[in-house]
């Protein structure tokens, strides 16, 4: 999950994971005020996942916080990147395999 500039990376990186692995993305283009759940039930689709990763570009956690904050969901497992740069395929492929391998 993630949010803002985030989506073309995340999204390629899940069409190349998506080979042989269930794998999905939730993006965010508006995080203020936060989405309801009664339309898209984004939590229920949280909860249930095997695996959840928030992934941000800075070093605190600011949206993952902000989604504990709003729903009580909290992220167990987050990529953040905070050099200013933005992702890189290669890397974000790599980081969330990490994640997928343990």
């Amino acid at each position: 999950m993630g949010w803002g500039s985030n989506y073309g990376v995340m999204k390629e990186a899940v069409d190349i994971l998506s080979n042989g692995k269930n794998i999905a993305m939730l993006h965010f283009s508006e995080i203020f005020p936060f989405p309801a759940t009664d339309k898209f039930n984004y939590l229920k689709i949280l909860s249930e996942a095997w695996l959840s990763i928030c992934i941000e570009n800075n070093a605190t956690g600011q949206f993952a916080r902000l989604v504990r904050a709003e729903t009580g969901f909290e992220f167990k497992h987050k990529i953040n990147k905070y050099d200013g740069r933005p992702f890189l395929l290669e890397e974000l492929v790599a980081a969330i395999t990490g994640q997928i391998n343990g």
